[in-house]
C-alpha cells in the first residue's frame, strides 16, 4: 500500500460543522459581488514555517475566493484581523457572512464585530446541510489543486496558494459562461504573454518559467 504525505489527502481535513439538525433556513440571496460571503478553515496540511492551515473566503454571489495560509487556527481577533486585511480592504463591508460553530466564530468578540460593522452572522450547522456548501466545494477543489502541484514536492504548497486561488477566480463558469473574477470585474485579465519576449536576466526567466509551470498544472 503505497504511503501519502499528508498534503495529498489533506481535502477531507478541512473543518466543517454543518448538519442537517435545526430547522432549514435558506440563506439571503446576494445581489451583487462580496455582498455575502463565506468562512472556512483547512486544516491538516504538513507544517511549513509553520504554517499548516488555509483560512478560505468566498463570495457567495461571484463564487471568488481568497486563500490565506496560516499557523493554525486563529483566535476570534485574529479572524476579524485577517478578515478586515483580506475582504473589507478590497471589496468593502459586506451583508452577511457564513461560517461554520467553529471556537472563532462563537466567540462573543466575533459576533460583536460582524454586529458593528453592519454584517449578519449566518451559522451553517443550524441550516439546511446546502448552507455551506460553496465553502465545502471550494475546499475541495484547493485540495485537489494542492494534489496536482505539489504532490512531488509538499514542503511548497504555501507558494502555490496563489496559483490555486488564481486559478479558481478565473475558470469559466459551465453555468454562466463568466469566470468569477469577469462576474467582480467586468473582464477576463490576460495571464502571460504568448510569446516570452528576449531578456537575458536568468533568475527573472526562471521565476517566470515556475510561475507558467504552476498556472499550466492549475
Amino acid at each position: 500500500r503505497p504511503s501519502f504525505h499528508p498534503v495529498v489527502k489533506w481535502g477531507l481535513k478541512h473543518v466543517s460543522s454543518s448538519s442537517a439538525n435545526g430547522n432549514a433556513r435558506p440563506l439571503p440571496v446576494p445581489s451583487h459581488p462580496w455582498s455575502h460571503v463565506g468562512l472556512n478553515f483547512v486544516t491538516g496540511l504538513p507544517p511549513v514555517n509553520n504554517l499548516n492551515t488555509v483560512f478560505t473566503i468566498t463570495d457567495r454571489f461571484s463564487k471568488a475566493v481568497h486563500f490565506i495560509a496560516l499557523p493554525g487556527l486563529p483566535s476570534a481577533r485574529r479572524t476579524a484581523e485577517l478578515f478586515l486585511e483580506n475582504v473589507v480592504r478590497l471589496h468593502g463591508f459586506p451583508v452577511d457572512v457564513v461560517s461554520d460553530r467553529g471556537p472563532q466564530f462563537m466567540d462573543r468578540f466575533w459576533k460583536a464585530f460582524c454586529h458593528l460593522m453592519g454584517a449578519s452572522v449566518s451559522l451553517s450547522s443550524g441550516y439546511h446541510p446546502q448552507t455551506n456548501g460553496q465553502t465545502e466545494r471550494v475546499n475541495q477543489q484547493l485540495g485537489r489543486y494542492l494534489r496536482c502541484f505539489v504532490s512531488a514536492q509538499p514542503s511548497q504548497w504555501p507558494k502555490y496558494l496563489l496559483w490555486a486561488e488564481l486559478s479558481h477566480n478565473l475558470h469559466t463558469s459551465s453555468t454562466t459562461h463568466m469566470s468569477p473574477f469577469e462576474v467582480c470585474y467586468g473582464y477576463q485579465p490576460p495571464v502571460f504573454a504568448h510569446q516570452e519576449p528576449e531578456v537575458v536576466v536568468p533568475a527573472a526567466q526562471s521565476l517566470v518559467r515556475r510561475c507558467k509551470n504552476a498556472w499550466i498544472k492549475a
